[in-house]
């Protein structure tokens, strides 16, 4: 059986948690049998449990779970930089070192000369500064220009992914145009994407498929104008449909439990009486 390592330096614990854990002698099954690839499912996990106590409130009284949660993000990368070490490859110092360097590299006008008016200019320089970075290592791979595109990773959720391209397009000039006059043509681009949606129904199920992601796409760049995270957005809609639903069920419990088949006037006024209840 191990100690627990319980010192002043609590990271450092950590980092030590994450070698016991994966100790060929006395370490844990599950955790030896783990790889970067097994891995990966639980860093996804774990950061949409971070951002649902997020949006549940990040006052004092969450101040457990949140601290909960970002240590489960936390360990997520202390166990890969865990891996690579024991690979030989880089270590947890490494990890930080990197992420350290890297800031203070694209906050010029924190660690420079560089003078900045508003947040606008900071996110102009920052994208610069992440393109010449990328051409860098473009060039030292031997390959050409890579995307302004390729920072946004395709594993995103798709609503946030269509935010996060539109957004990084518009910062090279590339968008619908300001105020009004934006959102005018996009709700003129949204109309004309339901149409084509409901023309493609004819032609069969890939066409509709096709411009119902056109018109999501359109959608998520109408939300991107409005200065609304699409995916935020939407979890906050699944959740008062969940809430309301939930209602709904203890509402219509007898029913429901004897096996009864209610009529779609039932399941409205019951809806109905849900949304009064969460209001």
């Amino acid at each position: 059986m191990k100690t627990p390592p319980v010192t002043d330096d609590a990271l450092r614990d950590l980092l030590q948690v994450a070698r016991d854990l994966r100790d060929k002698n006395g370490g844990c099954p599950w955790d030896l049998e783990q790889t970067h690839e097994s891995l990966a499912k639980h860093a996804i996990e774990e950061a949409c449990e971070l951002v649902e106590i997020i949006e549940r409130g990040t006052d004092p009284a969450n101040d457990s779970d949140l601290k909960e949660e970002l240590g489960d993000v936390l360990f997520q990368v202390v166990i890969h930089a865990q891996l690579a070490a024991e690979e030989g490859r880089f270590t947890f110092a490494d990890v930080a070192r990197a992420i350290a360097d890297k800031l203070v590299t694209r906050h010029p006008h924190v660690y420079g000369d560089l003078t900045v008016g508003d947040s606008k200019t900071v996110l102009r320089n920052w994208e610069a500064i992440k393109a010449r970075e990328r051409d860098k290592r473009a060039a030292r791979a031997g390959g050409g220009r890579v995307s302004y595109l390729d920072g946004v990773p395709k594993n995103l959720a798709a609503l946030q992914r269509a935010a996060r391209l539109g957004e990084k397009a518009a910062r090279l000039g590339f968008d619908w145009p300001a105020g009004e006059e934006g959102l005018v043509a996009v709700r003129e681009k949204v109309t004309e994407e339901f149409e084509e949606l409901r023309l493609a129904r004819s032609e069969g199920i890939e066409r509709s498929e096709e411009e119902l992601g056109d018109l999501l796409f359109a959608l998520a760049q109408y939300s991107r104008l409005l200065g609304i995270d699409p995916e935020g957005a939407l979890r906050k809609a699944c959740g008062k449909f969940e809430t309301r639903f939930r209602l709904m069920e203890q509402d219509l419990s007898a029913p429901l439990s004897s096996g009864e088949k209610l009529s779609a006037k039932t399941w409205n006024e019951a809806w109905e009486r849900a949304k009064q209840v969460q209001r």
